[in-house]
């Protein structure tokens, strides 16, 4: 946002906007449209992030695609976005102070991560974690699983949740340990349905599992877990209907986890 703001800023140079899908599903996409005035003149797609090390530094694979249907697609996620500089930006995203999490080149890159490959490999810890609020009575109004759903009225995509990481569920050592300036690291996570992300502790006491990139992935992956749709308030019952109030984690040599529910 900075940088934006840092070249719109300077005299002569082309206006530029970045959005931030904050609604709907997450968009994995890597598509890129050149326009002259409005009309679309040339598109690529492929498997290159808008980053310095995938044009530079990556074996990547981009193809010539249709500019005109390649424009209609970009234009189509626009409503499922919003603008950096609105000033709800900070309650629809959640941002995190990471180094080089969007360059990652590692072996152990979201992209490179597969559900079946750990399903080989024996974990050096579990860990069982509650959807439930601390005393077991129920889900949390407002918060947990369903934190996007305000009593208030508030708008907010209904989706957004985190796991609520309750003093009895903590286990010393099980996630990474909280920086000096007391943030806590991103760590990556594996599931069997929606691929892998970044997960991170958060709120006070780290008493919050939250996905960092999007608040919603989390809310997404249990409710289409429950066989609900998007949005729904979820219930103690609805999760006592499907056999299970708590999700699995699993611990690797190598940091990365898996989730399981």
């Amino acid at each position: 946002m900075l940088i934006d703001k840092r070249l719109n800023s300077v005299s002569g140079m082309p206006q530029i906007s970045c959005n931030y899908i904050v609604e709907g599903k997450q968009v994995h996409s890597k598509v890129y449209v050149w326009c002259r005035g409005r009309k679309a003149v040339e598109a690529f797609n492929g498997s290159a992030n808008y980053t310095m090390n995938a044009f530079f530094v990556r074996r990547e694979c981009m193809d010539a695609c249709n500019p005109k249907e390649a424009n209609h697609y970009f234009n189509s996620l626009l409503p499922d976005t919003i603008n950096c500089f609105d000033g709800q930006i900070k309650d629809k995203v959640s941002f995190s102070i990471r180094k080089n999490v969007e360059d990652d080149v590692a072996d152990t890159n979201l992209e490179n991560l597969s559900w079946e490959n750990y399903q080989t490999i024996e974990p050096v810890d579990t860990l069982e974690v509650s959807l439930l609020k601390a005393d077991d009575s129920d889900t949390g109004y407002g918060s947990g699983v369903n934190w996007g759903i305000r009593k208030n009225g508030y708008k907010r995509n209904r989706n957004q949740a985190y796991i609520p990481y309750n003093v009895a569920d903590h286990k010393d050592g099980f996630f990474p340990d909280v920086n000096a300036d007391g943030t806590y690291p991103v760590f990556k996570v594996v599931t069997k349905e929606y691929d892998a992300f970044y997960m991170r502790q958060a709120q006070a006491k780290g008493k919050a599992l939250e996905t960092p990139e999007s608040n919603a992935i989390i809310g997404e992956w249990i409710r289409h877990k429950l066989g609900v749709p998007d949005g729904t308030y979820i219930t103690k019952q609805m999760l006592d209907q499907y056999g299970k109030t708590k999700v699995l984690f699993k611990k690797y040599e190598d940091g990365i986890y898996t989730l399981e529910y």
